[in-house]
Formats: structure tokens, sequence, C-alpha cells
């Protein structure tokens, strides 16, 4: 057979099954006509009749018999196939929660939604803005991306690397003493503010905030210096580095997801969108 050999395999399954050219069409959904006139073309490439006709029902001839067993087989196979596309087609619509401090949300992830919304245009993602970390295990999120690992035993945790903070300041401020703006009492532990505390002890701290985009607002408006995300203030014009030693931190990047979660079609879908997302940041 030829390039058509997969309709055609299609067609022979139909006639053996319905036994008549009215009932194969009505299975494939075209005129009695062009079932004739497609096995018509048929025998005349394979050379031989393929069906006898026995009392208006067509009966395998001795050149068709011995492939009838194959060619059901085939056919079940291929629907199980298409019902296995058309559930992780299903599986991949729907809502995914995921959650993370809003700088991570809206500087790194949703920049970059065009690309899971061409790959998986069903799909529509729940951001959740928030410092404190919703629980995986009582499914509060799909999936998590933080900064510390979780204390949740049946939380699937995978490292995205590390995030590189570096000391800023608003561009054009002069070099010059500053106040600070930083993170409160619950953050002070964190990486980035010990740098900070190490290279400006005695700064005067003009402001406390525990979202990173209020520090980066009220920044600009001080004329403060703070800790920010090297790979993103880097290329926002309003920021400029400070050249110092000692003047970076790193802090870890996780992802946390349930184990049933991760399972879904459409969570490890986004999941491994996030993955892509925040190793491309680095």
């Amino acid at each position: 057979m030829n390039a058509g050999g997969w309709a055609d395999l299609e067609l022979l399954d139909h006639l053996v099954r319905g036994a008549t050219l009215s009932q194969a069409a009505r299975s494939l959904g075209v005129d009695q006509t062009t079932v004739s006139r497609r096995l018509a073309a048929l025998e005349r490439r394979v050379g031989a009749a393929l069906f006898d006709r026995i009392d208006g029902r067509l009966t395998p001839t001795p050149v068709l018999a011995p492939v009838v067993d194959r060619l059901r087989a085939m056919s079940e196979e291929a629907s199980l196939s298409l019902a296995t596309l058309l559930r992780r087609t299903a599986e991949l619509k729907g809502q995914v929660r995921v959650t993370s401090i809003g700088f991570v949300l809206s500087a790194i992830l949703a920049p970059s939604l065009s690309r899971l919304e061409q790959r998986h245009p069903g799909l529509t993602l729940d951001l959740i803005a928030d410092n404190q970390m919703l629980s995986i295990e009582r499914r509060e999120a799909d999936i998590a991306i933080r900064m510390a690992r979780t204390g949740e035993d049946s939380v699937r945790v995978k490292s995205l690397g590390t995030l590189r903070f570096r000391l800023f300041r608003p561009r054009g401020q002069g070099i010059g003493p500053c106040p600070v703006v930083r993170y409160g009492p619950a953050l002070a532990h964190v990486p980035e503010m010990q740098v900070l505390d190490r290279l400006r002890p005695d700064a005067r701290v003009a402001l406390t905030a525990d979202k990173l985009e209020i520090l980066m607002e009220a920044a600009l408006s001080l004329g403060a210096e703070l800790m920010l995300p090297e790979v993103s203030a880097s290329r926002d014009p309003r920021f400029e580095a400070v050249d110092e030693p000692g003047a970076t931190a790193e802090r870890p990047v996780y992802l946390m997801m349930h184990p049933e979660r991760a399972r879904v079609p459409s969570v490890a879908a986004v999941a491994a969108f996030i993955e892509e997302t925040m190793r491309g940041w680095k």
C-alpha cells in the first residue's frame, strides 16, 4: 500500500465489522458511493479481490482473511490511543494554583506567560502572591516557589538553583551616604538582609516592608539603598548597582508540589514551564 495505508486499513476494518457497504459508510461518516469507490481503488492496488459478496454481505476473501485479526487489534489500539489523547487534552485544561513571593510572580513568571499560553492554551494560572507558605499538603496551592524548604513531609521539593541579590540605589543618587529600606524583623535572618546589615550597620532605616515591590518604590521615592535580585534590577534603568566588595547574597529557590498533584498533566506542564523560566533567569 502507498501513503494512504492508514486510511485503507481503517476502511477495511469498518468493512469487516459492518459486513456491508452501507454500514461501513455510516460508521465512517461518508456515503456508500465513496466507500465503494475507495474499496475498488484499493483492490486494484492490491491486485486481488478482498471481499466476496454472499447474500448481500461482505466476506473476507482468502487474501484478506489472514489479516482480519491484526486489523481488529490495530483498530482497538487506535481507539485506545485516541481516548488517551483526548483524556490528556482534557487534563491539560483547567486551573493551576501557583504561590510565591510577589516579586517572583510579577517580575519572572508573568512576563514569560506567553510561552505557556502558546503551548497549553486551555490552562488558567491562579497566581497567589504570599510571603507565607500556603500548605501543599492541604492543597492550598498546587505549586509553590519558595526560598526556603518546607517542613511538610509529603511535599516533593526540587531545587531551581539560586537567586543572586545585590545592593542597589536609585540611578543618579551619587555615592554619598543615604538611608536604606529593608525587610522587617521577621525576615532579618535572610542572607540579603545580613549582607545589608554588614555593609550599612549605621545607616538610617527609612522604611521596612515585607514585600519587595513596596521596597523598590519606596527606595526610588526616598533615595534609599536596598538589596534587589540582581538579574532583574540590573535591567531596570531606575536602579544602579553599588560597586562594593561583598555587596551580594544568594538565596536558594525551590519548586514544591504534592506528589499526587505532580502527576496531573496540567500541574506537570506548569511545573515544567516554571522550571524552564526560573533557570533561564540565572
